[in-house]
């Protein structure tokens, strides 16, 4: 038997958190004969269940749910998918806190810091389109196949003793497969000025070589000729 101080103190929580699990019902106390609260074996389970729940972000009525159902796991599965979604769309929109962060850092150490800069730092990671996202992971894919392509051929020639023909046609084909999509990466981007809000295309060769960020990339702009790392977004058609 445990009193609210011994259960507090076994799950390291306070006594009026232990007091307020029971008014809830989620813990069931018995009364001695001079009215003080005891609690079981079961109930320290019953503890250490409702704060791992808690830990993982589910209400005190899922959690009522789950103890309630405790044979069944179907509502935790049901709880569990919702949860999942929801912390994702936390980590999603700290995400776009970081970038909108990190984009704004780079303003400050362009000198660039104005009310529009600012604002647009505010947005910015809430503006990325999915469509961008897409873009950029079919590039990672194929990044990975080039790497196959490379290494592969090199294998073959190291450990088979092949010709080293093999080995030329690999770094052609890589370099093809890469120009072809760094080529199609360009023509699917656009970038969007934070002095004058103007929306523009660089020029290849100043694009391919200009510093960037995930994110943005230094450029010029044709517009108000100030330059600053410019937002990358995805040409809508």
């Amino acid at each position: 038997m445990y009193t609210s101080g011994q259960l507090a103190k076994q799950c390291r929580v306070s006594v009026r958190t232990v007091q307020y699990y029971d008014q809830k019902g989620l813990l069931h106390a018995t009364r001695t004969s001079s009215n003080q609260r005891q609690y079981q074996e079961d109930d320290l389970i019953r503890l250490q269940q409702i704060l791992a729940y808690q830990q993982l972000g589910f209400t005190l009525k899922d959690i009522q749910q789950l103890l309630n159902n405790h044979n069944d796991s179907s509502p935790l599965r049901t709880l569990i998918a919702k949860q999942r979604e929801k912390a994702t769309a936390t980590r999603q929109q700290a995400q776009a806190q970081v970038d909108s962060l990190n984009f704004l850092e780079k303003q400050l150490a362009d000198s660039q810091i104005t009310s529009t800069s600012l604002n647009k730092s505010i947005n910015y990671g809430r503006k990325q389109p999915r469509k961008l996202r897409q873009l950029r992971y079919k590039l990672l894919i194929w990044g990975l196949l080039i790497d196959f392509l490379f290494w592969g051929s090199l294998v073959i020639i190291v450990w088979h003793e092949g010709s080293i023909w093999w080995f030329l046609l690999g770094i052609l084909l890589s370099v093809l497969i890469a120009a072809v999509l760094v080529g199609g990466y360009y023509r699917q981007v656009i970038y969007l000025c934070p002095n004058c809000q103007a929306e523009f295309t660089p020029a290849f060769k100043k694009w391919l070589w200009a510093a960037h960020t995930p994110n943005t990339r230094r450029l010029v702009c044709p517009h108000c000729q100030h330059r600053s790392y410019c937002i990358e977004e995805y040409r809508h058609s």
